[in-house]
């Protein structure tokens, strides 16, 4: 509802001047000249912020020089002028009280001149009542308050000032109150109420000037309406660079860029030169990968004219090559401005350059810095944006505390991501917890913090946190708490969390997928495909969590069957899919399909995404074809740690150990730190080939030189090691001197080395050692077999006797 308008005793003053009036009665002598607190004659330098007319004015009135009475122009001219100038608004208001005594206040020219004054410095409440006490007759004052709601955030009071003024005063709109009403229609997306008042403008005024027909064109665009924009573009007889910069930035608003730009060429073949406003609206169409050559062709247009000497519209080119990703053309309009001092195209050029090199950003950064020139909030955001590193983000942050930028929203968003992508959470949470002022990006930003490194619980407190705080859940931050959820400790709350999004919102395909994905990271396969089914609008990302869900559940039929109703239903291939679908037929030993895809990805250019690689890799090595796993890797650009330890671990797996050794010293020199799954590989390696002294040197380096600490499963490989080599005893003593308690595969791997080798009195050893844990019925059997062997049949005998009473894990089949 819009604030109320009272209106004042016609006896006393406006609200401004009522003010200022009563504390300034205390002498009568005072009282007798209204402008005793405007500077005087002598106080040169008081005057010398403010326009030659408003000056002379005040010097006349000051000095007691006969000024025409009524004044209202001399008032009108001067309340203009404050409001067009920087003149302090405690002197405007002064000389409006001296308005009011002086007793023309209620003149349209003073009033709608106050009313304009007051609005523009935010103000709108004392601007009403200035409004209220003025002349209601006048169409000047209505224009003025339709304004100025309309620039204080109030388009719907704007909207009912302009059915007030129609239908009860006694003024009729002129072109300046049909534009201040489709402008509040536009900022409010009043389509009914502007679509009424573009019918009342045809009615009045079928030839309207070109003023209000860009109006109503702004209106339609505001609104979404294009096509009546258009119609009602081609319409006008005359159009002017702001009716086209209007249309332009149309297209560009509803992200359609060719024909924003097939406008523009029309717009300079008609011989309207653009100015400013049009080549950012243009510039922000072209800042596509695929729009270089418009962007290009923008830049040459904007060179031909005087524009390219506007800091604003480098700004914007710079701005927009950074997001082509031109970055040479970024740095050429950057290199051309020169050494000149403007904090705006610095920060933008820092921004482009931070995306593609952060240390030279740093570096550029400093250079600004030793120019005076401070950063701006979007420079420090972007920055901090692509940090990594935990010393050089508190560094930045001291500067962004000495900037006076740490309470800044955008800033302090930034600055706490960067701490959780640094995995400092603690610091990520106190700048969140230090923000006077957050916006739902800052909450999301928080809630995916938690939720990307695993602290759940923390991701749910600060999601009810956010609500409390007034902020309604919706797409971004309700999959922001989904991935909260993506273990099946937490499927409770991710149902929790379904719920809700039942209640409020039924359901979108958006917020589908991330209820797929996370029911299937919790195991429940059965609740992802009942909501994937009920997905009325499935698209590419929907099917490939469902298959991806599948193929992480060993579903692997079910995957296959889903991949083919895929194709039959002309879906693309992703390489998410791609990936998923070779996994699984890596698992299902068909290499046959999988070369298909193979194929497929070759055709389709995804064979350098390193999932799919990694996938073939897999698939390959699986199937005992390692010349074409090494094929698959040689042609990878940059393998990742995963590439890396599917290579390793295809040669470990075919006893293949120097080759598996040899890629392993092969990605330490190409700078992978590796982790311990890949050390399992290399162990694994060492053991299947009896390398017993390779195996120790890289075990005893795994603390030393990568910092991996050891667990069981690499206590496991060398103890297999150790078995392998037929090195039974020192096997038992290294079992003995590990620091962590051995479990069932350790002991397990131990006892079959004895069955190898035939050492049945380690293995009886090993047999009281699994008798004393209770382990499973598999140790069990190994153990029959070792008797077996040795020829100890009624040991075998005893030990199977002792099988009704161990605990066995069912079977399952998918048959």
């Amino acid at each position: 509802m819009p604030p109320p308008r009272p209106r004042l005793p016609a006896s006393a003053p406006p609200a401004p001047a009522r003010a200022l009036y009563s504390s300034s009665s205390s002498a009568a002598a005072r009282a007798h000249n209204p402008l005793d607190g405007m500077p005087r004659r002598g106080a040169a330098d008081r005057l010398a912020h403010l326009p030659p007319a408003l000056a002379g004015f005040v010097r006349a009135r000051s000095a007691g020089a006969a000024v025409s009475v009524p004044c209202r122009f001399s008032y009108g001219n001067s309340l203009a002028a404050c409001a067009a100038s920087a003149a302090p608004l405690a002197f405007a208001e002064q000389l409006y009280c001296a308005a009011w005594k002086d007793g023309v206040s209620r003149d349209a020219y003073v009033c709608s001149a106050a009313v304009d004054l007051l609005a523009k410095h935010g103000r709108l409440e004392d601007a009403l009542r200035a409004f209220e006490d003025g002349d209601r007759s006048s169409v000047v004052c209505w224009n003025a308050a339709i304004s100025g709601a309309v620039r204080n955030g109030e388009p719907a009071l704007g909207v009912e000032m302009f059915i007030e003024m129609v239908r009860g005063s006694s003024c009729g709109p002129n072109s300046f109150t049909y534009s201040g009403a489709l402008s509040a229609c536009a900022a409010g997306a009043e389509l009914g109420v502007g679509r009424a008042v573009h019918g009342m403008v045809l009615r009045r005024d079928p030839e309207y000037d070109v003023f209000v027909g860009t109006s109503i064109v702004n209106m339609y665009v505001k609104c979404g309406e294009m096509g009546a924009a258009m119609n009602e573009f081609w319409r006008m007889p005359i159009r002017n660079v702001v009716s086209w910069t209007t249309a332009i930035a149309g297209f560009v608003q509803l992200e359609e860029p060719t024909s924003a730009m097939l406008l523009l060429r029309e717009m300079v073949q008609s011989g309207v030169v653009i100015n400013k406003y049009t080549a950012t609206s243009i510039l922000l169409a072209c800042s596509q990968m695929s729009m270089i050559r418009e962007a290009s062709q923008v830049h040459g247009m904007i060179m031909k004219t005087e524009l390219y000497l506007d800091h604003v519209v480098k700004e914007a080119l710079i701005s927009t090559y950074a997001n082509i990703g031109a970055i040479q053309l970024c740095e050429k309009v950057f290199q051309e401005v020169g050494t000149v001092s403007n904090r705006s195209i610095w920060s933008a050029f820092i921004s482009a350059v931070s995306s593609h090199s952060l240390q030279r950003s740093i570096l550029l950064l400093r250079r600004m810095l030793c120019q005076g020139l401070r950063p701006n909030d979007k420079c420090y955001a972007s920055v901090f944006s692509f940090v990594d590193a935990i010393e050089l983000g508190k560094q930045l942050h001291s500067l962004v505390i000495k900037d006076g930028f740490v309470q800044d929203v955008l800033v302090g968003t930034a600055l706490s991501t960067m701490y959780s992508k640094c995995n400092d959470l603690k610091d990520s949470y106190k700048v969140f917890e230090e923000m006077q002022e957050r916006d739902e990006v800052s909450w999301i930003s928080m809630v995916a913090g938690f939720a990307t490194h695993g602290h759940s619980v923390e991701a749910f407190q600060v999601f009810r946190n956010m609500i409390v705080d007034g902020f309604t859940p919706y797409d971004m931050s309700l999959r922001a708490i989904l991935s909260a959820c993506n273990i099946p400790e937490c499927l409770l709350k991710g149902k929790e969390v379904h719920g809700h999004v039942l209640r409020v919102y039924g359901g979108t395909t958006t917020i589908n997928h991330c209820l797929v994905s996370m029911y299937s990271k919790c195991q429940d396969v059965q609740t992802a495909r009942r909501i994937f089914d009920a997905t009325q609008c499935k698209d590419q990302v929907m099917l490939s969590s469902m298959i991806s869900g599948y193929a992480a559940n060993s579903f692997s039929e079910e995957a296959i069957s889903l991949f083919q109703l895929m194709l039959t239903s002309g879906f693309q291939i992703d390489r998410f899919i791609c990936s998923s679908i070779i996994s699984i037929c890596a698992d299902m030993a068909r290499p046959f399909y999988g070369k298909l895809l193979h194929g497929y990805a070759a055709k389709v250019g995804i064979l350098s995404d390193l999932s799919v690689s990694s996938a073939l890799l897999k698939l390959y090595s699986k199937s005992g074809n390692l010349d074409e796993s090494r094929r698959v890797f040689d042609e990878i650009s940059d393998p990742d740690l995963v590439t890396w330890t599917a290579i390793i671990d295809g040669y470990a797996q075919h006893g293949s150990s120097q080759d598996a050794l040899m890629m392993f010293d092969l990605m330490i020199r190409c700078g992978v730190r590796p982790d311990p799954v890949v050390l399992v590989s290399v162990l694994s390696a060492c053991g299947r080939n009896g390398l017993v002294e390779e195996g120790f040197k890289y075990f005893n380096s795994m603390r030393t030189v990568y910092g991996v600490e050891p667990v069981l499963h690499h206590y496991c490989c060398m103890v297999d090691l150790l078995g392998r080599s037929g090195r039974l005893a020192e096997a038992k003593s290294f079992i003995e001197s590990m620091p962590v308690k051995p479990d069932l595969m350790v002991w397990s791997t131990l006892l079959a080395a004895c069955r190898i080798h035939g050492d049945a009195v380690l293995g009886r050893f090993v047999e009281n050692k699994i008798h004393e844990e209770n382990y499973d019925s598999g140790c069990f059997a190994t153990l029959s077999n070792i008797r077996a062997n040795s020829g100890d049949w009624e040991g075998v005998m005893e030990i199977r006797k002792s099988f009704k009473d161990v605990k066995k894990e069912p079977g399952w089949s998918m048959l």
